[in-house]
């Protein structure tokens, strides 16, 4: 798809107002586990409910069903910390918070409706520093061909410094503040092809820039 829309990336503003489908941003990441470590403290004040000295502890039997909360740092028996690594990378902006909801009447209500939230899409580098593919040829134009409704090709330029594939299936909640603008987004007609794939990848419906672009571009 890449050499059908040139240019790919255009500039985009970096005034918060201004977010949309398709900008591109850098921002914090975490890499999702197959296991599930959690920190658990070595020491623990029984009476108080005192946590200190946390490890990370693989494989907890009891995990989110301790017989203890903590009361310092505050942790219920059905939470836990989890341990994940994290890096910036570069992420598409599905969807920015709804303005609409700062109306939203609070009152005595535990609930928290507005968490200025965003989700997006995590880019992948498709090579490595050395400018060597990190993929096999052939997955790497298959998906440039549109061959899989979660992935998508995007050339090195504009933000990007490798050619990288942006996962729909590494979806992530990034909070407002912690998106770095690059000033650049993708263009018009990437943005609606992405706009199709996200639905036709989430609910199977409204494919139709989507699969009218991936029936050209394998026949």
């Amino acid at each position: 798809m890449d050499e059908v829309f040139d240019p790919f990336y255009v500039a985009a503003s970096s005034n918060v107002a201004d977010y949309a489908f398709g900008h591109l941003f850098r921002a914090p990441a975490y890499y999702p586990h197959q296991k599930l470590d959690v920190w658990r403290p070595k020491n623990l004040d029984v009476k108080l409910g005192i946590a200190s000295d946390f490890n990370i502890e693989a494989g907890a039997k009891d995990a989110f069903r301790r017989s203890l909360p903590y009361s310092s740092p505050p942790l219920k028996t059905d939470e836990e910390f989890i341990a994940l690594k994290a890096k910036p990378r570069p992420v598409i902006l599905i969807q920015p918070p709804d303005p609409a909801l700062l109306a939203v009447k609070k009152g005595n209500y535990g609930g928290k409706v507005v968490r200025h939230l965003c989700p997006v899409a995590l880019v992948y580098s498709a090579e490595d520093d050395a400018g060597n593919s990190k993929f096999h040829p052939e997955f790497v134009e298959r998906v440039r061909r549109l061959e899989y409704r979660q992935f998508l090709f995007l050339p090195k330029g504009g933000p990007l410094v490798f050619d990288s594939i942006a996962r729909l299936d590494e979806v992530q909640s990034v909070a407002e503040n912690q998106l770095e603008a690059t000033k650049f987004a993708l263009t018009k007609e990437v943005c609606d092809v992405l706009r199709s794939q996200v639905s036709f990848f989430f609910t199977g419906l409204s494919s139709k820039e989507f699969a009218g672009w991936a029936q050209l571009l394998q026949s």
